[in-house]
């Protein structure tokens, strides 16, 4: 099966609109998604809005949840996780917190690796994938960085403004994986509207 290698932090709503889009698009083009951590307060580190440290933080920590279940070969665990936290936070618009990411470890099953949010011994790995995804998209990006296989590099996004038609999916990878997968591509970017 084709492995294509998803790197996002779960507080980040552009992700997560990527990261549905993707999950059809799997099904669509029959590939599975090895969800790995970008962590943004790896990345802004002392250089972060201050306004952001708390949500930020607790991202990190659920970071660490889905660290422990993909260290212990529970790689569809830390899918079904992700996808809670995200549905609490990006579609029910609840508060990026600890009790977030303990409501969704509950809701999946996974309650018990919830240790891990608390658990330091997860950083040096999460900050060592945060590289990896900056090291094949980089530099200047952030999350979500997706890796296709036979592309030369990943990718930072795509970025879309709402998650894409389900129907559109499969339709939408094969024109990213193309462009991906071309040596000499560089970059696509459109301007935010204000």
């Amino acid at each position: 099966m084709t492995l294509v290698k998803f790197w996002s932090d779960p507080a980040c709503f552009w992700s997560w609109r990527t990261g549905r889009w993707l999950v059809a698009a799997a099904e669509q083009r029959t590939f599975d998604i090895d969800w790995r951590p970008f962590s943004l307060k790896v990345l802004y580190g002392a250089e972060m809005n201050p306004d952001w440290a708390a949500m930020l933080g607790a991202s990190h920590a659920a970071l660490r949840v889905g660290e422990a279940l993909r260290d212990a070969g529970r790689p569809a665990d830390a899918a079904d996780f992700y996808t809670a936290v995200g549905t609490a936070a990006h579609d029910n618009g609840e508060g990026f917190t600890e009790d977030l990411v303990r409501q969704a470890s509950k809701s999946t099953g996974v309650e018990d690796a919830f240790d891990a949010f608390h658990d330091p011994r997860w950083d040096a790995q999460i900050k060592a994938e945060t590289h990896a995804a900056i090291a094949s998209a980089g530099p200047d990006v952030g999350s979500p960085v997706i890796e296709f296989p036979d592309a030369p590099r990943g990718i930072h996004g795509p970025v879309f403004e709402t998650i894409p038609p389900t129907g559109n999916a499969g339709e939408l990878y094969d024109a990213i994986t193309t462009l991906a997968k071309t040596s000499y591509f560089y970059e696509v970017k459109r301007g935010r509207p204000s």
